[in-house]
């Protein structure tokens, strides 16, 4: 390694990357930054694989590093808030995994990922299992249509609709029944 510089790591990053290997990747954009402290570039490069390979804390604080180094940057900005948007999600399947979660605080915190990246399918489709929880069809149904409609292949999000409309029709006839047999006494 003698002799290696910035550009060098990011090359055996990239390469990692191609093979798949995300944690020599993030090995390779480390030595990167140790080479190179003032290079914004490094640090962004190395939040992008790390919020990809799940480890949302060091991508977070890559691309705080990356912001400070760099503010004029838009790049860098939207990183960070499609980070932050996925440490929202990270958060509520947290809270979901929990024996009664409260739901609208969940609600709420998806709201702000969606906010935060509004181009976030996924985001889109926890939103609408949670609305689906609340039996909020109608929200439940706009979210995961959101959601086919920034990732049409997204299997879940179409079973999910396909549930969710036949519990809304069970919902409504069984409302018709109660209705029409209060009446006829």
């Amino acid at each position: 390694m003698v002799g290696m510089d910035g550009d060098m790591c990011l090359r055996q990053a990239y390469d990692a990357i191609y093979q798949g290997d995300f944690e020599s990747a993030v090995y390779w954009f480390g030595r990167a930054i140790e080479l190179d402290p003032g290079n914004a570039a490094y640090y962004h490069r190395a939040s992008i694989t790390c919020a990809r390979s799940g480890k949302l804390q060091l991508a977070m604080d890559y691309a705080l590093k990356a912001l400070e180094l760099n503010p004029d940057e838009p790049s860098y900005r939207l990183n960070l808030r499609m980070i932050q948007s996925k440490q929202r999600i990270a958060e509520v399947r947290q809270l979901l995994s929990q024996p009664t979660p409260d739901i609208a605080s969940c609600i709420a915190l998806m709201r702000e990922a969606v906010q935060l990246d509004p181009l976030s399918a996924e985001a889109n489709l926890v939103l609408g299992v949670l609305y689906r929880m609340q039996q909020n069809y109608s929200q439940a149904l706009g979210f995961l249509r959101d959601a086919l409609q920034l990732e049409p292949g997204l299997e879940e999000a179409k079973r999910l609709m396909s549930e969710i409309r036949a519990e809304r029709r069970r919902v409504i006839k069984q409302q018709y029944k109660i209705y029409h047999t209060k009446r006829k006494r």
